[in-house]
């Protein structure tokens, strides 16, 4: 009698997905990176959900390994490392950004204010297009600290 393989995370398009974000630290991560702007360790670090170093290292590593982050570092300071999100991560937004609009309809302790779901829902085109536009404004920022040492 043979052991069944399990399955490649691969194939099935759930099962794909949720080998990249299914786990809450990595989901949280992506939240932080295309809605909040952090792009260090230290910023990930001081999130109110409380991550472990250990768990963040590993959870960046898994973001990097997945093509969802960039991780570059600092010319100016050679210990700090900044994490970019990429193209596959910047494409997951309208689907992390529906989530949390479904999470403010069922959760009753909220913390999103109610333009935010109201605002997605009323055109979802420019609610995504606004992110995407803030992604690149703080990417340029950060890349031009890089580029003239400061």
């Amino acid at each position: 009698m043979t052991k069944d393989k399990k399955p490649d995370w691969d194939g099935c398009p759930t099962r794909y997905a949720a080998g990249i974000v299914g786990d809450k630290w990595c989901f949280l991560i992506l939240r932080d990176v295309l809605l909040h702007g952090k792009r260090t360790y230290s910023e990930f670090l001081k999130g109110p959900e409380g991550i472990s170093t250990n768990i963040l290292a590993n959870r960046l590593a898994r973001l990097e390994a997945a093509d969802m982050l960039d991780r570059q570092i600092d010319p100016r300071k050679a210990s700090r490392v900044c994490y970019f999100p990429t193209r596959k991560a910047r494409d997951v937004l309208p689907a992390l950004i529906s989530i949390m609009v479904w999470s403010t309809k069922y959760d009753p302790a909220t913390e999103a204010p109610a333009s935010f779901a109201a605002g997605y829902q009323a055109d979802p085109i420019a609610a995504i297009d606004w992110y995407e536009a803030e992604i690149d404004r703080i990417d340029a920022e950060i890349l031009a600290r890089f580029d003239h040492g400061q």
